[in-house]
Order: structure tokens, then sequence, then C-alpha cells
């Protein structure tokens, strides 16, 4: 089964995940890149986790 890499849509044979150290991306610079994008804010979570919500309803 291949799967893309979520950063530059490369195809990842699944099946190597063993052999890829940075899966789900397909190399390193695609992995930093992703979290370069979280440290600039281009990314959010916007709903609430789960035990967030349980809590708020006591």
């Amino acid at each position: 089964m291949q799967i893309k890499c979520p950063q530059c849509g490369k195809k990842i044979c699944k099946d190597e995940k063993h052999d890829l150290p940075n899966f789900p991306f397909c190399s390193k610079r695609c992995k930093l890149v992703d979290l370069g994008g979280w440290f600039d804010n281009r990314y959010k979570i916007v709903s609430p986790l789960e035990n967030e919500r349980n809590n708020n309803d006591d």
C-alpha cells in the first residue's frame, strides 16, 4: 500500500515504514517544514480535546 507524504505528496510504500524514521513524511526536510508550520501558527487545533470538554461540564 502506498501513501503520500503529507508535506510534498511523494508516494511512500507503507511496507517500508520500519525503514523510514521520518514516517509519515518522506524525509527529514519534509518533517522539519511541517514542524516549522506549527511554529509559525499556520496550523491550528480549533476544537477542544475530548477530556477538556468533559472536565468543563462539571
